[in-house]
């Protein structure tokens, strides 16, 4: 990372709901968008689902990106210590694959991120603008828009780093929001691109309970291996974390990385089922 170029990023934080409260809840939703690239076309899932049908009903992990970039060069090194020419030979093709395919998407223009990830950032202006109208007592309510997400989560990283010491994770749960505007609303259940990790349980239960209150039903069972979220720092610095996010028929969010990522394309009353449920999840923190 110390070779690339850098550029300054920016988080938004806002303070909410009671001050003094023992329990904080941190929402977040990152305001960055991604560069497309030919690995996200649209066509891709289908055509596995079509290839694949019965394996592809089963799996609810999507491709761990990271484990695939990684296999290349173990696979080239084992085969030359080993030397066995056809393993050497298949670590190159997925390496070089993998160096075409980054190089792809940095030649690729910014998409315009409707559904990833400006359906969360609304998500999160939302619920300030309810916590203003409606005060709840006994939660502490960190809202929170980060930079640089698509980045493997720097402006998520900065805030965990910059906030740790705060957010004491017997007391603290970070619930991060992703692609809202997709056909289904779903509580994840982990994510890893390497090896997938499962969010700790009360933050999933808090989030399937304020579902519940809220009579929205949650798709769940799906981990994401394809990329992370901003749970995911705050998952390594050992607090608790959910992931609310939405998918479309394929297990994978609408129109993701693709240019064709506009507000006509945003199934809107995903998005408000999301405020319903991030609302209600709010009220049942504060519940002791």
């Amino acid at each position: 990372r110390r070779l690339l170029p850098r550029r300054t990023t920016t988080n938004v934080v806002a303070h909410a709901g009671d001050p003094g409260a023992g329990r904080t809840l941190v929402l977040v939703a990152h305001h960055d968008a991604a560069h497309s690239g030919l690995i996200f076309h649209p066509g891709i899932a289908p055509a596995a689902a079509r290839i694949a049908p019965k394996a592809y009903a089963r799996n609810d992990t999507s491709l761990q990106t990271g484990a695939v970039i990684v296999s290349g060069p173990a696979l080239a090194a084992a085969g030359a210590l080993a030397g066995i020419r056809a393993l050497r030979l298949a670590g190159m093709v997925i390496a070089l694959g993998s160096v075409a395919a980054m190089a792809d998407i940095a030649r690729r223009p910014v998409v315009p991120g409707a559904n990833d990830n400006l359906t969360a950032v609304a998500v999160l202006l939302a619920i300030a603008g309810r916590l203003a109208a409606e005060p709840v007592p006994g939660v502490r309510v960190l809202l929170v828009s980060t930079g640089s997400e698509e980045s493997f989560m720097e402006g998520m990283r900065g805030f965990v780093r910059r906030h740790r010491a705060e957010l004491d994770p017997r007391h603290t749960t970070v619930l991060a929001l992703e692609c809202l505007g997709s056909d289904r609303l779903a509580l994840l259940e982990g994510e890893g691109m390497v090896r997938v990790r499962d969010y700790d349980e009360r933050a999933k239960a808090l989030v399937a309970a304020g579902a519940q209150d809220a009579g929205i039903p949650l798709w769940r069972g799906l981990r994401l291996g394809a990329g992370g979220t901003d749970a995911l720092p705050a998952m390594r610095a050992g607090i608790p974390a959910a992931c609310l996010g939405a998918a479309g028929p394929f297990k994978v969010p609408s129109n993701y990385h693709w240019p064709t990522d506009t507000p006509e394309n945003v199934h809107w009353e995903t998005v408000q089922q999301a405020i319903d449920v991030a609302w209600a999840a709010v009220r049942r923190a504060a519940t002791p």
